[in-house]
């Protein structure tokens, strides 16, 4: 089978993903990956204090959802992200896969004490330069070089499925302090046929070689063994169209309409494009 991606790799059965003898080789290759990337970001900058517009605009997007959070996002997905988080204000987060640091940033202008990390060492030293009160550091989240019961909070924004979950799991579970939680949003792979059908697309997925969506299935499995208490969100199925433009305008439709499918017909749930996964130790 032909995958489109630059790796050749099929993403809903990822082999770096799922043996921890490969870990290593993962590292090496997302690190190389989102190194470049960085480098690419930083090609777009005057200065490296700076930051490019749609980071800015990031933080005017989550501000509303954990600011002042208000019913009439209800049926938003990065309304019930941040909701999870502002329902019991957090002292010492770690935010895993901190990328470019815009969540970071986002929690530590709000008072919160954030540890970052990310595999690649110049995300780590942008999100140094651009927010003085940061810690970052270049680490994996299968090998957290924390203490037991550090955080009150562990989260990342559409990162985990890039991880090892047999490994990076325990690891959560291990540094978070009871009563902790680890809060994520994440796209799913929500349909084998789905899938195999978009290799057909003649167009490379930008996807790096840990990358491709969760699948629900083995996720919930594998919190079983991490020993988690869970919540699982799905959103997005009608919502997808909203990237039609004459159909943005029907946005808040479109996903309270999605809420009402979710909720009403669960088998629906299984096609869902992104989740929030409320995690409890």
């Amino acid at each position: 089978m032909f995958f489109r991606n630059k790796f050749k790799i099929d993403f809903r059965d990822n082999r770096y993903k799922k043996d921890a003898a490969l870990l290593g080789e993962k590292n090496k290759l997302e690190a190389a990956w989102y190194n470049r990337e960085a480098e690419e970001y930083f090609a777009q900058l005057e200065n490296d204090h700076d930051l490019i517009l749609m980071d800015r605009e990031y933080e005017e997007w989550f501000a509303p959802f954990y600011d002042k959070p208000s019913e009439k996002y209800l049926y938003d997905k990065g309304f019930n992200y941040f909701n999870s988080f502002s329902r019991s204000r957090p002292l010492k987060m770690l935010e895993l896969g901190c990328g470019n640091g815009a969540l970071s940033r986002f929690f530590i202008r709000r008072g919160v004490e954030v540890v970052s990390i990310d595999i690649a060492s110049r995300a780590c030293l942008f999100l140094a330069k651009t927010e003085s009160r940061s810690l970052p550091l270049a680490a994996c989240s299968e090998i957290l070089p924390f203490k037991a019961e550090s955080f009150d909070f562990v989260t990342s924004y559409v990162a985990l499925h890039h991880f090892n979950l047999g490994l990076a799991l325990p690891e959560m579970n291990r540094v978070l302090k009871p009563g902790g939680a680890a809060i994520f949003m994440e796209p799913v792979l929500s349909s084998p046929l789905f899938y195999l059908l978009r290799q057909l697309i003649p167009v490379k997925d930008n996807e790096s070689p840990g990358g491709g969506g969760l699948i629900k299935k083995e996720l919930i499995s594998e919190l079983a063994s991490a020993g988690f208490k869970y919540e699982i969100k799905e959103f997005e199925l009608l919502t997808r169209l909203e990237r039609v433009p004459f159909l943005k305008r029907f946005q808040r439709a479109l996903r309270k309409t999605d809420y009402g499918l979710f909720r009403h017909f669960p088998f629906l749930r299984r096609l869902a494009r992104v989740i929030v996964i409320n995690l409890q130790k």
